[in-house]
């Protein structure tokens, strides 16, 4: 396996993009380049509304290394980020991440399983589509309060 692969030892589990954000009973066919984008109709079926973001965010490797990379977007449910390695589906990783409020950041430290890794256009870029598993200590309000600001500058 190359260096640059996300590997770590937790168990396998493979499930469609954006899972997080759907109702089960909701089929849709996976996205196959931009994974914000959906099938027409399917963002009214969203259980967590997602915001586009652009800001690091950090992984830790199976190795104990912790890789930056770039956030792109983010919901309640998961987050999505782009990184210069693919990722097993199934695969969970502790991910941090600071959120920008007005007089502050707060960081928020997550457990997450992979559940999409695509390759994005030509470049050695691959999509990583998170959702998450664990939150650490109190930092699942800090998103909720992240969410709620966000939703209100959309409002």
């Amino acid at each position: 396996m190359s260096d640059n692969v996300i590997d770590t030892d937790e168990g396998q589990v493979a499930e469609n993009h954006a899972a997080e954000d759907r109702e089960p009973e909701d089929q849709a066919p996976e996205v196959a380049e931009a994974p914000q984008q959906l099938p027409e109709g399917a963002a009214n079926k969203r259980i967590h509304e997602r915001f586009k973001i652009n800001f690091k965010a950090f992984i830790r490797l199976s190795d104990g290394s912790i890789a930056q990379a770039q956030a792109v977007d983010i919901s309640m449910g998961g987050i999505y980020i782009e990184y210069g390695a693919p990722a097993e589906e199934g695969k969970v990783f502790d991910l941090a991440f600071d959120l920008p409020f007005s007089n502050e950041f707060k960081r928020v430290l997550v457990k997450a399983r992979v559940i999409r890794s695509v390759v994005i256009g030509s470049r050695s870029l691959y999509g990583l589509a998170f959702v998450y598993t664990e939150f650490g200590n109190e930092t699942d309000k800090f998103l909720e309060q992240y969410m709620k600001l966000r939703k209100s500058q959309t409002s």
